[in-house]
This record gives C-alpha cells, sequence and structure tokens, in this order.
C-alpha cells in the first residue's frame, strides 16, 4: 500500500501547486461477504481520480486502482469539447454499453446482474455529439472486452444512440463488435457481437430501470462457446428518506448453440437495502440467490462500506 500512497501524495501535491484547476476524487471500498457459508472479509479497492481542465475544451483525466495489492492505471484519456455538441476522446477509456456501472460508487447495489457481458476499458479513440434530445457516440478500439490489449490488428467497434425524450427518462441503444477470437472449437478466427439496449426513470426517490442484451459468440463460465444468447434485466430503487433506500433487481442470461446439446442458463434475484452515515460514506447490505443450470439456488450475503472523497 505504501508503493501506492506515497507517489500519489507527491503527485497530488505537485499537482495542486501546479494547477488550481486540478481535482483530485476518490473512493475506498470494503466488504464481507459470503458465498454459500464460504466467507471473506477485504479492501475490494482503492481509487484516485485525477482531474484536469487545461482550457480550450480540452480535459484531461487519470484513474489509478490499488486492487489486492496490485497498483494499475484504470484509465487516462484526452477530452475535446468543441462547444458546438462535438467531442473527441484519446487514451484508455471506459465502453458505452451497460446500464449497470463499472465502479461501486455508480451501483445501486454490491454486486453485478447475471447478464454482466459489457465492454471494458479500452485502448482507441471516440467521437460524440450530443444535444438536449439526443446523442451520438462511436469509438474504434484496440479491444472491446480487453483492456490489456492494444494490438489494432483486430479492431473493435462501438456505436450508441442515447434519447433523452421527456424529463427523467433516458434511453440508449449500443453496438459492440470485435473480430479476431479464437475457440478450441473453431477452426478460424471468429467475431463477437453485444447488441445493448436499457432505460431508465427517475423521479424524486424512486429509479426503475431495465435492459436487453442479444450476444452472438459468447463463452459461458465453463469456456464452452455459443452461438448466440440472451440476458435481461429488471431494477427498481427506492428512496425511503435521506439516509435509507432498497434496491431490488432481477436478471438472467440463456446462451444456445445446436452443436451443445444443453442451453446455459443462469439468474439472480438481489435484495439490497443501504444506509448513508454521512454525504460521503454508506452502507449497503444484500441477499442474493443465484441459480445456475440445474442445480439449486445459492445464498450469496454481503454487507459493502463505501467511502468517496
Amino acid at each position: 500500500m505504501k508503493r501506492f500512497v506515497y507517489p500519489l501524495a507527491f503527485l497530488a501535491l505537485n499537482a495542486h501547486a501546479a494547477s488550481a484547476e486540478v481535482e483530485l476524487s476518490g473512493f475506498i471500498d470494503m466488504s464481507f461477504f459470503s458465498d454459500d457459508g464460504d466467507k471473506s472479509l477485504s479492501l475490494d479497492q482503492l481509487e484516485l481520480n485525477i482531474a484536469s481542465d487545461v482550457g480550450d475544451g480540452i480535459s484531461v483525466r487519470a484513474d489509478l486502482n490499488a486492487l489486492s495489492g496490485d497498483v494499475v492505471l484504470e484509465q487516462a484519456y484526452i477530452a475535446y469539447n468543441t462547444g458546438t455538441g462535438w467531442g473527441l476522446t484519446a487514451g484508455k477509456f471506459l465502453s458505452c454499453t451497460g446500464w449497470e456501472a463499472a465502479e461501486p460508487t455508480g451501483m445501486y447495489q454490491y454486486s453485478y446482474s447475471a447478464t454482466l457481458v459489457y465492454g471494458g476499458y479500452q485502448h482507441g479513440v471516440a467521437a460524440s455529439y450530443s444535444s438536449d434530445a439526443f446523442g451520438l457516440y462511436g469509438p474504434v478500439v484496440a479491444s472491446v472486452w480487453n483492456g490489456d490489449d492494444t494490438d489494432y490488428d483486430n479492431l473493435g467497434i462501438e456505436a450508441q444512440l442515447t434519447l433523452t425524450p421527456v424529463r427523467g427518462l433516458t434511453a440508449k441503444a449500443a453496438l459492440a463488435w470485435e473480430d479476431g477470437f479464437e475457440h478450441a472449437t473453431q477452426d478460424e478466427p471468429f467475431d463477437r457481437t453485444l447488441v445493448n439496449i436499457w432505460a431508465a426513470y427517475e423521479a424524486g426517490p424512486l429509479t426503475v430501470a431495465a435492459e436487453l442484451n442479444g450476444l452472438r459468440n459468447w463463452e459461458d463460465g465453463d469456456g464452452l462457446l455459443y452461438e448466440e444468447g440472451g440476458g435481461l434485466l429488471a431494477m427498481v430503487h427506492y428512496g425511503l428518506s435521506d439516509k435509507v433506500g432498497v434496491t431490488a433487481r432481477v436478471s438472467g442470461m440463456v446462451l444456445r448453440d445446436d452443436a451443445i446439446e444443453q442451453d446455459y442458463e443462469v439468474s439472480e434475484f438481489t435484495i439490497a437495502p443501504n444506509y448513508a452515515l454521512a454525504d460521503n460514506w454508506g452502507l449497503v447490505a444484500e441477499l442474493k440467490m443465484l441459480s445456475e443450470g440445474d442445480a439449486d439456488a445459492v445464498a450469496q450475503i454481503a454487507l459493502e462500506s463505501l467511502l468517496t472523497f
């Protein structure tokens, strides 16, 4: 941890001395987790984010993570906003696909859904356009799903349309495609496709969201390759007060292939109350019932502490 904290503290002090525009933020995420009786207690993630507006529509950001003792550069990019709705981004940045957030600070519960098929952090360039009614986004990346891949021989692409037709309602439709995948069952490299559609409505203390995923050439947890598949998610969050809220979520995924004798199915139901100890410190308790194939449902229990700064 010292190897992580000391250099960042030095960087932070010098950054503030160099420019008042530098912003530091981050979070500390800890949890207790029980998976069908197997228990663990851990510091899940320590993240420090460094961002700066350098003027003329240009901004930069870098996110550093400490995960299980390893320090990684999660993302780092340069963004340019023309002031007319158009924008450019270059570096390593997060995929546009998916309703659920990549960071715990954007989650309504502790765990991810059973249809977690989103793209990850990507090396590439992206163009965007946004207005009050809609937005367009399109990156070209080295890999949609592998954040360590910098090989541009097999490119990945994404395209997303965002609609905000009425106040409180946001809908997004995205396509992600990448070529050059290999598998023991395939003689030639093949491509992978994800179609991701979600919509969310927020009104006061209520948030409701639904998501659909369409998949082609996807692997299950045992590494079997399926020709096609689909997933769904539905969730509702309600704030009972300024300090107390509760989230309920159901999700599932099915993969199919004529060459495989049986389908792969996974589903879950989650309920997660949360409590705000302070403006920047919250607790999330979660009970999840996870079902995979014909096996009995497994209970997963979690208690998460999330402090932002």
